[in-house]
């Protein structure tokens, strides 16, 4: 079929105000201490998820894991599949509200999950010989500068680049990044972040504004193995 497929992965990093999310590509599932990191985030989102369901039934809603399961395809749980699970039974009425009223931070079902430090996500994604890439920087919560300052330290640590584009990114905050990532040597780089239902406004392989993703990103990725 001529298609290309990339190993990519998305860690969830120690951060406020906002949220820091480092995407690896190129990495080598087989390096184990990638397998070993991520089996211990796994075992420790394994532990959180009951909570999660504990916590919705509590404010009355008849879920259970199993359904959770189910939704999920046997594959690894996030708040996604709870999310879904609670669009079927209408106890809300999209993912959106789902987020808002119980998923998200702060919100009635929320239970926080272990995290790697920033460090420790962009060391362990350049031990798996994978490049490590700032996603949607927007959601940092912080000041261009700020910003600029903490992908310079962690450009220390094997950062090779930042998803200056990205679907909830306007034109100004895509200028700006773009001028962080070239300001500090680092590859701009771009993303959907499609996730089927769950995001109506993100399209498969469209940024902002339906701009397509260029190939030219792919092989300035490569350059950085």
């Amino acid at each position: 079929l001529d298609i290309e497929f990339i190993g990519g992965i998305e860690i969830s990093a120690q951060f406020k105000p906002g949220t820091m999310h480092i995407l690896g590509y190129f990495l080598d599932p087989h390096s184990k201490t990638l397998q070993e990191t991520l089996a211990g985030l796994q075992n420790a989102r394994g532990e959180r998820n009951p909570e999660i369901i504990r916590k919705l039934r509590a404010c009355g809603i008849d879920i259970t894991y199993e359904e959770v399961i189910q939704a999920s395809g046997g594959g690894q749980i996030g708040r996604p599949h709870f999310a879904k699970v609670l669009v079927e039974k209408k106890a809300v009425r999209s993912y959106e509200e789902a987020f808002e009223k119980f998923l998200k931070k702060g919100a009635a079902a929320y239970v926080d999950k272990r995290r790697l430090s920033p460090e420790d996500a962009v060391k362990t994604i350049a031990g798996a010989g994978g490049v490590a890439v700032v996603a949607h920087p927007k959601q940092l919560r912080i000041s261009y500068d700020d910003a600029g300052r903490i992908f310079d330290k962690l450009k220390a640590f094997g950062l090779g680049g930042v998803e200056a584009y990205h679907s909830s990114h306007n034109k100004t905050e895509i200028k700006n990044f773009r001028h962080l990532a070239e300001m500090l040597d680092l590859t701009v780089t771009g993303g959907s972040d499609f996730h089927g239902e769950s995001k109506k406004y993100a399209e498969l392989g469209f940024l902002a504004e339906g701009k397509a993703l260029e190939y030219e990103v792919v092989e300035a990725l490569r350059l950085l193995e």
